[in-house]
């Protein structure tokens, strides 16, 4: 007989137990609560997702149509200008004196060459060259297409979805009134070369034919050379290579060595065959261009353009390298920063200067955008199909929304006929039969594109009084408004004498002068190219048959009588 009476308090459950329990009473109130997992009802049709995809191949394909209507760039209507008369015959760095190297003009023959090879279609140079961007713009989008599904980094399905429809955007959208520019040829070359080093960087690129690597470096290269400063981007791109892979298979690498052969041939070609580039151009650029603006690579670095774009890929490159671990992104990332540094070498800060940068920013982001929903939301890959279109669209429209917002789509083309090119292009044709213009200005715009859609011919060796701006660019105390020719510079003497003998010897229609000559006040008076050049005994008699036409805006008119 048990003589211990019953415990009036029952022994507790095990813990285990008793959690158990609670969980099972809690579970109704937690389901409404719970995130709903997929269904297949909550994702995108086939169709929508195609159709969503095919509209961000459309609308920057309808975008570009716009580029085909007038104005192109003034920079590219110049260089147009000139490799016109270089093909006409006329000698680089002596009959024509411009800055830039042979193998901008070389790039800028095609359309000309082809121009003339296609008369029965009445196509310009200028319609030629945007239709050759619009080749090059499709064939870097398919390589990089391709390239995006070859990287390791890069194989996740909103990076695949979301890479090559904002590469549409920076080839077409991004550049606007720079479209054509050397620089907006850098950037399309540059994304298949980047996206080719992310796969050399993590050893894809035996995924690759031969051809195909050859030809993104051979093209990288032929646009890479056009400028020095741009070759600090595969310094610094090819840097970032070869601290990845090591020196051995870099050695056997023929990217970085066909880059260099193109950088070094354009050289030889430079010293044995336009020799005068190095030894008269050379100089008064340094003399001169350098100096023109006022603003040094320091300046430039830290300036509103640059130095944001920097922090921009600093911030989105350490989100992408730390959290989401891409190789891809770091090449990204070097690509960037030798962008930024070569649009900061060129010491000006000129909008389209810094557009690879800018570029490489937007590239970045959708890098890292993609690459964070791919690799932290609790889905499977699959599952990360199904709204990759959607989210794709939605980054894809504020890139739009944002490029809107600063500066208004195709509204040089909307206000052509008014503006100072449409104005002065109809003063040309009225009163120039010859179309033979002869222009005193410190600026290319707006005398090019006029040049260009008259069909005229600048008459005299140099484009702007670019190098009177850099002789000018400071007023010395007690110095005269105009140096007499017999204590002038090399560089200046040239000018004075040249320009009086071509407009002498070419007798142009018109001659346009600017009256805001970009000089400096000095000595309370104010630089006149024409005062300035009447000085010269053979412009003055030449000016004498010239009688004053009309004045347009800041332009003065004189007809030959």
């Amino acid at each position: 007989m048990d003589s211990h009476p019953p415990d009036p308090d029952p022994p507790k459950p095990p813990a285990p137990a008793e959690r158990r329990r609670e969980v099972e009473a809690a579970r109704p109130r937690l389901a409404r609560w719970r995130v709903p997992r997929p269904r297949r009802s909550d994702a995108l049709s086939d169709t929508t997702a195609r159709l969503i995809k095919l509209l961000l191949i459309l609308v920057p394909s309808g975008w570009a149509v716009g580029y085909l209507y007038p104005p192109i760039n003034h920079d590219v209507g110049c260089l147009l200008e000139i490799a016109h008369r270089w093909v006409n015959g006329e000698r680089l760095y002596v009959d024509i004196i411009d800055v830039n190297l042979p193998l901008v003009f070389a790039l800028h023959a095609i359309p000309e060459l082809l121009s003339r090879a296609t008369p029965f279609l009445g196509w310009t140079a200028m319609t030629w060259l945007t239709i050759c961007f619009f080749v090059a713009i499709a064939a870097s989008f398919f390589a990089s297409r391709r390239l995006v599904h070859v990287v390791p980094s890069l194989a996740h399905p909103l990076t695949e979805a979301v890479v090559p429809p904002t590469l549409l955007f920076l080839f077409i959208v991004l550049p606007n009134e720079n479209f054509g520019q050397r620089e907006h040829l850098l950037m399309i070359a540059m994304a298949p070369y980047v996206l080719l080093a992310s796969a050399r960087a993590e050893g894809a690129d035996g995924r690759l034919s031969r051809l195909f690597i050859w030809s993104v470096a051979i093209s990288a290269g032929v646009v890479l050379a056009q400028k020095p400063h741009f070759m600090l981007i595969p310094l610094a791109v090819e840097a970032y290579v070869l601290a990845h892979r090591g020196i051995r298979p870099m050695l056997r690498d023929p990217v970085p060595w066909l880059i260099g052969g193109i950088t070094v041939a354009h050289l030889a070609y430079i010293v044995l065959l336009t020799p005068n580039y190095l030894r008269f151009v050379l100089p008064i650029m340094l003399d001169s261009y350098a100096v023109m603006g006022g603003t040094s690579w320091r300046q430039v670095l830290l300036g509103a353009s640059v130095l944001p774009t920097l922090l921009a890929l600093l911030t989105l490159g350490a989100l992408a390298i730390f959290l989401s671990r891409t190789v891809a992104a770091r090449v990204i990332v070097a690509y960037g920063v030798g962008a930024a540094l070569a649009a900061a070498a060129q010491a000006k800060g000129w909008p389209y200067h810094v557009m690879p940068a800018h570029g490489s920013a937007i590239l970045l982001a959708s890098v890292t955008l993609s690459q964070m929903v791919d690799r932290y939301l609790p889905l499977s890959r699959e599952a990360h199909r199904r709204p990759v279109a959607a989210i794709g669209a939605t980054f894809l429209i504020l890139l739009y929304f944002q490029a809107a917002l600063s500066m208004t789509p195709f509204h040089k083309q909307r206000d052509f006929q008014d503006s100072p090119t449409g104005v002065l292009l109809h003063v040309v044709e009225r009163n120039a039969p010859n179309r033979k213009v002869l222009v005193l200005s410190p600026g290319i715009y707006p005398h090019y594109p006029m040049i260009n859609y008259a069909h005229a011919r600048m008459a005299m060796r140099f484009q702007t009084m670019w190098v009177l701006q850099g002789i000018y660019a400071d007023c010395e105390e007690f110095a005269t408004l105009y140096t007499a020719p017999e204590d002038m510079q090399d560089a200046e003497r040239f000018l004075y004498e040249s320009v009086s003998e071509d407009f002498d010897r070419e007798k142009p229609d018109l001659l346009i002068v600017d009256r805001v000559p970009g000089i400096p006040r000095c000595q309370g008076r104010e630089f006149a190219y024409l005062e300035y050049f009447q000085r010269n005994p053979r412009f003055a008699e030449a000016f004498e048959r010239y009688q004053h036409l009309m004045d347009v805006e800041r332009y003065s008119i004189y007809k030959r009588r």
